[in-house]
């Protein structure tokens, strides 16, 4: 178990940097143009993959603790406190991997509700906000009951996500450019999870000894993106004409 486990982590890592660097390229080309849209499903292909093997991890940390992470308690003093911690974390992280997973699909799903919403309505694109929804409120009660600080900050944030992306499926009417503002949340805030993981875990590595100042790793790429994101909706929302190319060559699933 434990060489599975860390044939996982190196997929997962291969996985994430290669989504880390990828993720600039749409950012950075013009919008409709073939390198946006090729690069685009380049770095969802390696996304997917990332959340895969991260969601998956954590469900073995959860239903297999002692099998993938031996070492940990063998100097542990108290090993149900520490399979406890370990497990509560793992939730954490599977949350994290719903929330990137709608993020990462909505912002293609968008691209296809230009004109017509209904396809927004399918099960297969409604069952992960609904899982978001449920996560955001399991972790939520556990943050409140363990006083876990990172639960009770990303508990929220995962709830006003998917009310958000059930606001756009449902609403009767949105703005002209509704569809754009969510592809580009969507997209955004994927990349935002990706580098919060990559600074959150990396930070907390080389910076181990600054206490609580850890979570600012966790905190700083997501007020980062939320005001990148504030800043597109409200340019789009203020331009008849954002972009003069249409977004082409989105599968519907």
């Amino acid at each position: 178990m434990p060489l599975f486990y860390q044939s996982l982590l190196v997929t997962h890592v291969i996985a994430s940097v290669a989504a880390l660097v990828l993720f600039w390229v749409p950012i950075t080309t013009r919008k409709g143009a073939l390198n946006h849209r090729r690069f685009g499903g380049y770095y969802q292909q390696v996304m997917l993959v990332s959340l895969f093997t991260g969601a998956l991890m954590a469900l073995l940390l959860i239903m297999v603790p002692f099998e993938v992470k031996p070492d940990i308690f063998s100097q542990s003093s108290n090993i149900g406190a520490s399979v406890e911690r370990l497990q509560r974390f793992a939730m954490f992280l599977i949350h994290l991997s719903i929330l990137m997973y709608c993020n990462l699909m909505m912002g293609r799903w968008a691209l296809s509700a230009r004109h017509d919403r209904s396809a927004m309505r399918r099960p297969s694109r409604m069952i992960p906000a609904v899982m978001l929804v449920t996560s955001s409120l399991v972790i939520g009660i556990t943050g409140l009951m363990h006083n876990h600080v990172l639960m009770m900050i990303f508990a929220p944030l995962g709830l006003m996500n998917a009310i958000s992306q059930l606001r756009f499926t449902y609403a009767t009417e949105v703005g002209k450019h509704a569809w754009l503002i969510e592809h580009l949340s969507g997209y955004i805030g994927s990349g935002i999870g990706a580098y919060t993981a990559f600074f959150a875990f990396g930070g907390r590595t080389l910076l181990a000894d600054i206490g609580a100042w850890q979570f600012a790793f966790w905190i700083a790429p997501g007020i980062v993106g939320a005001i990148a994101i504030i800043i597109q909706s409200r340019k789009l929302a203020g331009n008849d004409n954002p972009f003069t190319q249409q977004a082409q060559g989105v599968e519907n699933q």
